[in-house]
């Protein structure tokens, strides 16, 4: 060839460049808040609502059968409680993949680490409470040596530290990540008011274990099984009035509601174009 150079086609090595529909529709599917994703996140809030009014009676009642909460619960409410904790852990991780999903683009960082967040803190919860039932009420206390370190529920114990850990450090950040998700409606700032208080109370009953008072601890337990479980239900609420990407594909311009427009401002200010011509 002339110069003695060596020519390739540019169509061989140029690399495409996406065209701008494909790169919004890539977009669009990042997202996606689909009615399937809003009826798991409405029912996963639900749930951890309805099994926390099953926990927190449960729970007073055991501390009123130990005469207060200076010792720890016994069974049967203890067993009870174990056992509630696992449906509830798993609606958790459900109702924040939910919230993930309805998280918009510019926030779905801060969504994904919450979700991350009350994972581990669901994985951490179930390993303790799968222990205390099994390995805890078999062992042998008075030959295991270090079995009060190990296996019980008064301080300072291993199985305590970590559930603290999981519910008022990993769910105490989680919850304040979530909490940036929110706003727009007066509903959704609702929502975000509430999780900055569930959290801040989660992330206060880290003192309990700095200065060895459980008591104090119990400001964790005021964040995520009272102040929570009410956060959860207004979650729900706003989960089932956020239309869904699907409701977008299938509404006309003349049937999209007002929270249809406040959920797709652009798709509004379409309509309102395609209206005037």
């Amino acid at each position: 060839m002339p110069g003695g150079g060596i020519h390739h086609p540019r169509s061989v090595f140029a690399l495409k460049t996406p065209s701008r529909r494909k790169i919004e529709r890539t977009q669009a599917l990042r997202t996606q808040w689909t009615s399937s994703d809003r009826l798991l996140g409405k029912r996963s809030c639900y749930t951890q609502f309805g099994l926390s009014m099953a926990y927190v009676p449960t729970m007073a009642a055991g501390v009123v059968a130990v005469g207060g909460f200076s010792a720890p619960i016994r069974d049967p409410y203890q067993a009870v409680m174990e056992l509630l904790i696992f449906p509830s852990a798993v609606a958790l991780v459900v109702a924040f993949a939910a919230l993930h999903a309805y998280a918009p683009a510019p926030k779905k960082t801060l969504s994904l680490s919450a979700l991350v967040l009350v994972a581990l803190m669901a994985g951490i919860t179930m390993c303790v409470h799968v222990i205390v039932l099994t390995v805890g009420r078999q062992a042998n206390e008075a030959t295991l040596p270090g079995f009060e370190m190990l296996f019980s529920w008064t301080w300072p114990s291993m199985i305590y530290a970590l559930d603290i850990v999981a519910w008022d450090f990993c769910l105490g950040v989680a919850l304040l990540l979530a909490a940036a998700v929110f706003s727009g409606s007066r509903l959704a700032v609702w929502v975000r008011r509430g999780l900055i208080i569930s959290g801040l109370l989660c992330l206060g009953g880290l003192l309990g274990a700095v200065l060895g008072d459980m008591n104090v601890r119990n400001i964790g337990v005021l964040g995520y099984a009272f102040v929570l479980p009410v956060v959860m239900l207004q979650m729900r609420r706003l989960f089932a009035a956020t239309p869904a990407t699907d409701d977008r594909a299938a509404a006309g311009p003349g049937q999209r509601t007002e929270a249809f427009r406040s959920r797709w401002p652009s798709q509004a200010r379409q309509d309102n174009q395609d209206a005037r011509t």
